[in-house]
């Protein structure tokens, strides 16, 4: 059967202009589909007709309907303010209303007086004109109004794309396409309790009351988590049906060598390891989401569990976003490695683009520079244990001798596509099949709240590392007042002439006339010229090359200058042990949860750290009940719920590049709905794996990458 809702917009009438579909295409609308389903962000409600005498009597900036005919217009031109003038005066029963329009004169000709119009706008009583932002709708026996009297639906707008537009576009569509045939098979309708999509689209666009509104936020918010499940689900069965090496539990030997530590595992790191050696155990292969807070010891969890497979005498790959994440963690292995008196080392690699290192005994200086090709011999010939890279390791050169465990290091940097390119690199061994894959460890540091977790990573097991070791300082956090700023300052130059670092972040890269945010190059400005002109700063923020970037986070961890100022670019997990202080420019702009990834840039040495919160807005806006929960809590989980309540979503998984309606990212924390849409998921591949029978489902799912991203 002929489905309208997997067409492009060139398929409707009247035919899109280029320009008009690149404006659609900018709302993450490609195909009918999206438009159908294109999701109000409010409804208002003119429902009401308001006479013109009444509109005194209304509530500033209430949406009002009136009805009345246009019984003069006047067009002027106003040459010393160069603007065009419209007056318009209308009637109704109850008295007149005169209304200028500035700048549109477009609307002079479309505008007859003598007929009866629907005017929407917005009571202003306490002025002169009374109302603001009007529009018109001719009231006809020949047609429904689409833009008044009604529910209004008003959709996330472009600046060249208005609500006005994408309603009649809308309209049109349907009149092109009244019937819609069902998306979901019978069972799923019935089971999750869903309306027709006839009915769902009629509710979004044209409700007759809030219960049509809420039925249709039902409906787009099932649509939108049951494809997330159903890929999920997908790529879970589909995981689930390959081989991974087995790897036993080298238990004798993982406990001497977590005796040698020089302090006592958390709990959650014993019992995150565990986890992690279980799934080894076996041939299916693990998919497992290892989730730490900043300071909990995710790397020392993975160097244990790289250890268990190189006692088995198999490889593990550990890819990290940047280069110098990567040689961080390389130098971290070594490091690790030579303080244990282990009677066999594993050989460890550096592969990035700019550099190919390997490990050599300590007395030779721990490591050398090796050429890439030598090293790629060695890591296919299994002379080679560890290897710690960028995106390098999935480059069609290396080859692998017996990849058993690959681990991805802020596996949000990384697509779905390069974190399974890695995982088959097994494949690529000898006498290895498609069908064999190394098991997946991906780590973050971002807290991600329990309901989010289950959104979207249903597709991995997750193991939790929410303890911080013993004796681990906690960051200091105040929020400093504009008045506090030059005790602040004082604070700062005693840790620098103690031999310590600070961080400086900033909110924007540029000054803007509107904002009182100061830019990255304001505030270096003024650090170097007036506040701290006897130490050495340096700027970095994303504009500039990546070679400049790495250079100068390597300066600043060799302690060449005293003061780095820097946008949001600064990397998770980049460990620069002198920095025992972070200030946060305009930290009101910035999420809880991205608020503690800063902090977690400091306290990573010996000394006593601190953050100062500078808030830009502290004179103009109530207290910032974020920033004092911030000053008050270090669990970052805790601050990933409080920021799940108070900003949403959208926060965590990037609502501009998520393509999603404002509903669904609202139900991504529905518990109810995700876990009724995972098992109908479920159920509908249990049926038919390969979703020949629900073609639409097939496309869809084809599709679905294409549609919404959470990389």
């Amino acid at each position: 059967m002929f489905n309208p809702l997997i067409q492009s917009l060139d398929y409707l009438k009247p035919k899109f202009s280029e320009e008009l579909i690149r404006k659609f295409n900018k709302l993450n609308i490609f195909l009918i589909e999206d438009l159908l389903l294109y999701t109000p962000r409010k409804y208002l409600n003119f429902t009401q007709i308001t006479n013109i005498n009444q509109i005194v009597n209304q509530k500033d900036k209430a949406p009002i309907n009136l009805k009345a005919v246009l019984i003069k217009k006047k067009s002027s031109y106003i040459p010393r303010k160069r603007l065009s003038l419209l007056d318009l005066t209308f009637q109704d029963e109850t008295g007149t209303l005169k209304i200028p329009l500035f700048n549109q004169k477009f609307l002079s000709d479309s505008l007859i007086e003598g007929q009866l119009y629907s005017i929407t706008c917005s009571a202003k009583p306490n002025t002169k004109y009374l109302i603001s932002s009007p529009s018109f709708e001719l009231i006809s026996d020949k047609k429904n109004l689409l833009h008044s009297n009604r529910l209004l639906p008003i959709y996330p707008e472009t600046q060249k794309l208005t609500s006005k537009m994408i309603r009649f576009k809308i309209h049109k569509a349907l009149e092109q396409f009244p019937i819609i045939p069902e998306i979901f098979p019978e069972f799923i309708i019935n089971e999750a309790k869903l309306a027709s999509i006839q009915k769902t689209i009629e509710s979004i666009h044209y409700p007759k009351n809030i219960d049509d509104i809420k039925l249709a936020k039902y409906n787009i918010s099932f649509i939108q988590i049951f494809f997330i499940q159903l890929y999920l689900q997908k790529q879970r069965m589909e995981f689930r049906s390959k081989y991974a090496p087995l790897i036993p539990f080298h238990e004798k030997d993982i406990q001497k060598f977590i005796k040698k530590l020089p302090y006592e595992l958390t709990q959650a790191q014993k019992k995150s390891i565990w986890e992690i050696i279980k799934d080894m155990e076996s041939q299916t292969p693990m998919n497992r989401l290892l989730e730490g807070d900043v300071g909990t010891g995710k790397t020392l969890v993975a160097i244990i569990v790289m250890f268990n497979v190189f006692l088995s005498g198999k490889q593990s790959a550990f890819m990290t976003p940047t280069e110098i994440l990567a040689t961080q963690h390389f130098e971290t292995l070594l490091d690790f490695f030579r303080s244990k008196k282990l009677k066999n080392r594993p050989t460890i690699a550096l592969l990035t683009s700019k550099e190919s290192r390997i490990s050599v005994e300590p007395e030779l200086g721990d490591w050398i520079n090796i050429k890439k090709t030598d090293l790629l011999k060695k890591l296919e010939l299994g002379k080679i244990d560890m290897i710690v890279g960028t995106h390098s390791l999935i480059s069609d050169k290396v080859i692998y001798n017996d990849l058993a465990l690959t681990i991805v290091d802020e596996q949000h940097r990384f697509g779905v596509k390069q974190r399974a390119e890695l995982q088959n690199a097994i494949t690529k061994s000898k006498d290895k099949t498609s069908k064999t894959i190394s098991h997946l460890l991906s780590m973050t540091a971002t807290p991600i709240p329990r309901t989010l977790a289950l959104s979207l990573y249903g597709d991995l097991d997750i193991s939790l590392l929410d303890e911080y070791p013993i004796g681990r300082k906690t960051i200091k956090t105040k929020l400093v007042k504009n008045s506090e700023r030059d005790s602040a300052y004082k604070f700062m130059k005693k840790h620098i002439e103690s031999g310590r670092q600070i961080f400086f972040i900033c909110p924007k890269i540029e000054s803007d006339e509107k904002s009182e945010v100061k830019s990255i190059e304001e505030v270096y400005d003024d650090l170097t010229q007036n506040i701290f002109p006897e130490f050495k700063i340096e700027m970095l923020h994303g504009k500039m090359k990546t070679d400049k970037k790495d250079k100068l986070m390597q300066d600043f961890k060799n302690h060449k200058f005293d003061i780095l100022v820097s946008t949001s670019v600064i990397e998770v997990g980049v460990n620069i042990p002198n920095a025992s202080i972070i200030v946060i420019e305009g930290a009101e702009r910035f999420g809880l949860s991205q608020l503690h990834q800063f902090r977690g840039r400091v306290g990573r040495g010996e000394y006593q750290s601190f953050c100062f919160l500078f808030d830009t807005n502290e004179d103009k806006s109530p207290v910032n009940e974020r920033l004092i929960s911030l000053e008050q809590a270090s669990n970052g989980f805790e601050l990933a719920e409080l920021d799940l309540k108070l900003r949403g979503p959208g926060q965590f998984i990037g609502h501009n590049q998520s393509g999603m309606a404002d509903i669904s990212m609202i139900a991504l924390t529905d518990t109810y709905l995700i876990n009724l849409a995972k098992n109908l998921a479920k159920k509908t591949l249990q049926l038919d794996n390969s979703l020949t029978n629900f073609p639409y489902l097939k496309w869809k799912l084809s599709h679905f990458q294409e549609i919404v991203h959470f990389e």
